[in-house]
């Protein structure tokens, strides 16, 4: 499998030229920092330190956690060049947060506002149990006080390492942006761009972009303004509120067992692709389309083992993308995250993640538990019961013990798929006489319990090894999909709605390959 390959590196300059804009600024910098005091430990504890590029093409920045997903901040901060546009998706450079109690994240995926110097960052793994900041859907009153905090350069140290505070008043808006002044001899310097600016109930009301640098280390000693321009965020709580939703999607649940065909979310867009899984072990996948429409991507992966058994195809890291679990024969699972795949973005090689609690590849599911978009870590054991360990990142599993005792000791009848569109994996059994029944999961034995909705579906087979249950129309409610008898890798489906009984049949959607 290939490995994800580091981009070229190249040069920044952190200040560049004067530049005439309306605010009537001439200093452009796409990372500033704070000359104010040094914030009291755990204040501000929402804002993050942002690192982007290697050693030789280094810049800093700060931003501020909105959600334990993901961090506001300047989109200014990633731009190749001062003033061009950010594409969303996978930052050019790498870029990492370090949060308040020192951990780091690497950010995975950009979403910039095209607009303004504003862009959200999510995280690769969660930053659990961390402070996040509101965002305010108010603007600020005219000459009202607001504090901007920082990790940047001070009036006497280049490199602090500590967050700084400033407070500002703010003299005016446009539709876009705020103009704030330094009150004092507070200014915003280089490492801030992307700091929060706050209001008087800590809410988050802009993001800095540029400013005079008046006092700032290493800036023009006769420059004397503190001015600065911020990016608004109080009018976007809707827009804010909808990228960070989490996120609910077919790459969480895998699907497939150890047939060829699987059925996961390839590209993100919450609806499952086919991904046929070779004898020699090489990936292809065909994006769905729609029914009878795919889109051939050809093959994304060589793959690390002719046993496909062992593979399963579910997301780890919770960008909505199917990753490539490996369950190696003595019980640990190693996982490859998708950033595209061969020839386009290729793989992130994560390792071992979990050392496994069985040999026994059969009883392994993974599947999203709890409903915060990342597959956890199921075993069914030979007498039924469904255990949990919660997907907490690498190597860190939180166990919540035995869910279920289960309604069956034949493994191969149990599915686990979103029945309700809740976010979470339910309980399918399919009966020898080919019908269907769901518990949903309300949180199971250790808490919640579950509701017996009885049968579903009448269903249209006895050998239920040729049935699956995916989310093929990407509505959050899992399809009743049906493999043609013998080795075809042909499929019919029926869509679901989360009602009894209620199911819609397309007919064939693949020809199969």
């Amino acid at each position: 499998m290939s490995a994800l390959r580091p981009h070229p590196t190249r040069t920044t300059s952190l200040v560049v030229t004067a530049t005439a804009v309306a605010a009537g600024l001439a200093v452009v910098a796409p990372a500033h920092a704070l000359t104010g005091p040094e914030a009291p430990s755990g204040q501000y504890a929402p804002v993050v330190k942002l690192n982007i590029g290697d050693e030789a093409n280094a810049r800093g920045c700060t931003g501020t956690l909105v959600d334990q997903w993901w961090v506001a901040t300047a989109a200014s901060c990633f731009a190749a060049h001062p003033g061009e546009q950010v594409p969303a998706g996978a930052p050019a450079l790498q870029a990492t947060v370090t949060l308040a109690n020192g951990e780091t994240r690497e950010i995975t995926e950009l979403a910039p506002r095209a607009e303004r110097d504003l862009v959200l960052a999510r995280l690769v793994l969660p930053a659990r149990d961390a402070a996040t900041a509101k965002v305010s859907a108010t603007l600020p009153a005219a000459g009202g006080d607001l504090t901007a905090a920082g990790f940047g350069r001070t009036k006497t140290e280049w490199v602090p390492d500590k967050l700084h505070t400033g407070t500002f008043s703010l003299d005016s808006a446009t539709a876009t942006t705020l103009a704030i002044t330094g009150k004092g001899t507070d200014a915003v310097c280089k490492g801030d761009t992307g700091g929060p600016l706050l209001n008087a109930a800590g809410e988050l009301v802009a993001v800095n972009s540029r400013s005079w640098q008046g006092g700032c280390l290493g800036s023009n000693p006769a420059e004397t303004r503190t001015g600065a321009i911020a990016a608004r965020t109080d009018d976007l709580t809707q827009w804010i509120a909808k990228t960070i939703e989490p996120r609910r999607s077919a790459a969480a649940n895998e699907v497939g067992g150890s047939d060829q065909v699987r059925w996961a979310d390839w590209n993100g867009d919450g609806k499952p692709d086919y991904i046929s899984i070779a004898g020699n072990g090489n990936v292809s996948v065909w994006l769905n389309r729609g029914p009878n429409a795919w889109q051939g991507i050809g093959r994304v992966a060589t793959g690390t083992t002719t046993d496909r058994s062992r593979i399963r195809l579910a997301d780890f890291d919770g960008d909505g993308k199917a990753d490539y679990w490996a369950i190696n024969p003595n019980g640990s699972v190693n996982v490859h995250i998708n950033r595209g795949g061969d020839g386009a973005g290729g793989w992130q090689n994560l390792g071992i993640v979990a050392t496994g609690v069985t040999t026994k590849q059969d009883q392994i599911r993974f599947a999203d538990w709890d409903g915060d978009g990342r597959s956890d870590f199921l075993t069914i054991a030979d007498n039924g019961n469904v255990n949990v360990w919660l997907n907490r990142g690498p190597n860190a599993w939180q166990g919540i013990g035995r869910v279920a005792t289960g309604t069956t000791t034949d493994r191969s009848r149990i599915r686990l798929a979103d029945f309700d569109g809740d976010g979470k994996a339910d309980y399918w059994a399919i009966n020898p006489n080919g019908s269907v029944n769901v518990h949903i999961n309300r949180g199971g034995d250790v808490g919640g319990g579950w509701t017996n909705i009885g049968q579903v579906a009448s269903g249209v087979t006895t050998e239920h090894n040729r049935v699956h249950f995916a989310d093929f129309d990407g509505d959050t409610h899992a399809d009743y999909l049906l493999r043609s008898s013998g080795t075809s890798t042909a499929y019919s489906v029926w869509l679901g709605n989360g009602q009894v009984n209620a199911w819609n049949g397309l007919g064939q959607i693949a020809s199969g390959v």
